[in-house]
C-alpha cells in the first residue's frame, strides 16, 4: 500500500518550501506523487515546485477544498488514478491554507482507494511569526493543530522571543504531537516522516500489514454535540479499546473539561485540554463496530453524563 501524507498550514506557513526541500532530497531515491489543493483557480504553488526540476508527478485540485463534500467524488477518483497509473512510492497531498482537514480519514475510507492507500502522517506547519494572530481567530487553523500527528514550527527565527510561548500553547492543544522547530522547513525528514508514535515506537493510523493486503477494519469518524462523564468517557473508550487499533481526538466532558485521547494497538493516553471551543471529534478504526454503532455506543453513555 501507497504511505500518503497531508500537509497542511495557514496561508504563507511554509507549505509549498517544505514539499521542496522533500523534492530535493528525496526525488533521487523515491517516485514522488504531489497533490496540490488550491482555493484559487491557478496552480502558482504547483508551477513553484516545478522549478526544483525534480522528477515528480504533480496532480492540481483548484477552486475548492478536496475535503468538501462537493469534490469528494472526483478527489477519489483522481487518487484512485494516481495510484493506479504513476504507481509512486509516496503520496503527498498539499491542502490549502484555508482547508479543515479534520475528516482526512473518511475519505481515505472510500472505495476502492483504502485497499491501495495507507495514511502514514498529518503534518501541520505552524507560522510562528503569525502564530498569536492566526490561532486566536481562525478555528480551522485550531483543528490543523489538533489533527497532526506531527507539528513543524516554522520561521522560528524570526519570533524567537516568542519561541517557549507558542510551544507551550501548541503543547496544550496537541499533547500527542510531535514538535520540529525549523527555518524554511529545513527539517530532518529522516525524522518528519518516520513511523514513531507518541508513545516512543510504532505512530500510524494503521497498523502495519504485509504488502497487498489491506486491514480488515472499518475507519469512523465520530462527530458529537453531546457531552459525556468522565467515568463514561472511560467506560466508552475501554469497550472498544481492545477491537481498535487507532483512536484520536477530543472529546467535551460534562464537567467542563476537554480530553485528548489518542490510543495505537491498545495502549492509552489522555490529557485535558484548555480553551477548546468545538465539538467532539474521534477517528476509531475498529474491526468491531460500524460507525452507526459505535454513534449509538457514545450516545447511550452521553446519556447517563
Amino acid at each position: 500500500m501507497v504511505p500518503f501524507y497531508i500537509i497542511t498550514g495557514w496561508l504563507g506557513s511554509g507549505k509549498t518550501t517544505l514539499l521542496k526541500n522533500i523534492l530535493n532530497t528525496l526525488s533521487q531515491k523515491q517516485k514522488i506523487a504531489i497533490i496540490q489543493n488550491e482555493f484559487a483557480p491557478g496552480g502558482i504553488d504547483g508551477t513553484e515546485l516545478k522549478q526544483t526540476n525534480s522528477d515528480f508527478r504533480l496532480v492540481e485540485i483548484n477552486n475548492g477544498s478536496v475535503f468538501c463534500v462537493c469534490r469528494l467524488k472526483n478527489f477519489v477518483q483522481s487518487l484512485e488514478k494516481l495510484a493506479d497509473t504513476y504507481n509512486p512510492d509516496v503520496i503527498f497531498l498539499e491542502s490549502s491554507g484555508l482547508a479543515d482537514p479534520i475528516s482526512v480519514a473518511e475519505i481515505l475510507n472510500a472505495e476502492p482507494i483504502k485497499r491501495k492507500i495507507r495514511m502514514k502522517k498529518i503534518i501541520s506547519i505552524i507560522d510562528s511569526l503569525h502564530f498569536s494572530h492566526t490561532f486566536q481567530m481562525m478555528p480551522r487553523f485550531k483543528h490543523q493543530v489538533l489533527v497532526a500527528d506531527e507539528l513543524i514550527l516554522n520561521k522560528t527565527d524570526l519570533n524567537n522571543d516568542k519561541r517557549e510561548e507558542i510551544i507551550s500553547q501548541l503543547k496544550k492543544w496537541n499533547p500527542f504531537a510531535g514538535i520540529i522547530e525549523t527555518k524554511f522547513c529545513n527539517a530532518n525528514l529522516e525524522i518528519l516522516l518516520a513511523e514513531n508514535d507518541i508513545m516512543g515506537k510504532n505512530r500510524r493510523f494503521l497498523p502495519v500489514i504485509e504488502t497487498g493486503s489491506k486491514p480488515d477494519m472499518g475507519v469512523s469518524f465520530l462527530r458529537m454535540h453531546e457531552k459525556i462523564s468522565r467515568e463514561k468517557l472511560d467506560e466508552f473508550i475501554h469497550e472498544i479499546l481492545s477491537t481498535s487499533a487507532r483512536i484520536k481526538g477530543f472529546v467535551n466532558i460534562s464537567e467542563g473539561e476537554t480530553i485528548a485521547v489518542q490510543s495505537v494497538m491498545g495502549q492509552l493516553k489522555t490529557q485535558t485540554i484548555k480553551n477548546y471551543d468545538g465539538r467532539s471529534e474521534l477517528i476509531i478504526f475498529n474491526d468491531t463496530y460500524s460507525a452507526r454503532e459505535l454513534h449509538q455506543l457514545f450516545k447511550v453513555k452521553a446519556a447517563y453524563a
